[in-house]
């Protein structure tokens, strides 16, 4: 593992299974492409700090007929040490890197496919929303919000705690439905401390 002080750019993609977010880290030695799930609580803009990286691969991806080859790193779970945010930032992510992002969920879904043995513990998330995600356009009941934060993240959420922390080891569709339940009940995500902040709390 590696400690790398840098910038990280942020944007929003819009997805099947919801938006998510897929970031370039800038540091010393070059450029990498960010897709951890830990990515999908950010808003778009531009962040600066240290990040741990556990992996720096290569990917091949498909762009009109051919492909190109793209850097990942891998970020450590915890491993993204924000220490300025601004979401304001004139840098993006280059166009073609944007048009051709598929989204994580779908990934994740293909891979599980190509492993048959782990086919039907992976591809299930996929393919429906989580337990616990209401209808589009209603109210969650209590029964809908247990079983979408499980029960010590519920607790949390029924009693507004100014400060919740989200578990990424959680599928990345029940990751994302946790962020919009959060958002949806006024809660900010802090990037410096990776916790989600009730408004009231963060003036």
């Amino acid at each position: 593992m590696e400690k790398f002080t840098g910038t990280l750019i942020v944007e929003q993609i819009r997805g099947r299974h919801g938006p998510f977010c897929v970031g370039l880290l800038q540091t010393s030695i070059g450029q990498f492409k960010v897709k951890d799930k830990e990515l999908d609580q950010f808003e778009p803009g531009n962040y600066r700090g240290q990040f741990l990286v556990e992996e720096i691969f290569t990917k091949a991806v498909p762009w009109r007929g051919g492909t190109f080859t793209e850097l990942l790193a891998r970020i450590a779970e915890g491993g993204f040490l924000i220490d300025e945010e601004q979401q304001t930032g004139e840098d993006s992510l280059p166009t073609q890197a944007v048009q051709t992002e598929p989204d994580p969920v779908d990934e994740e879904a293909q891979q599980a496919v190509a492993t048959p043995a782990r086919k039907a513990a992976h591809t299930a998330p996929a393919a429906r929303p989580p337990r616990g995600q209401a209808a589009q356009g209603s109210e969650p009941t209590e029964e809908e919000d247990l079983k979408l934060f499980g029960i010590e993240l519920y607790e949390l959420f029924v009693q507004r705690a100014a400060r919740i922390s989200l578990d990424p080891t959680v599928d990345r569709v029940q990751f994302r439905s946790q962020r919009e339940r959060l958002k949806s009940v006024g809660y900010q995500f802090e990037a410096t401390s990776q916790q989600w902040v009730m408004a009231a709390a963060a003036n």
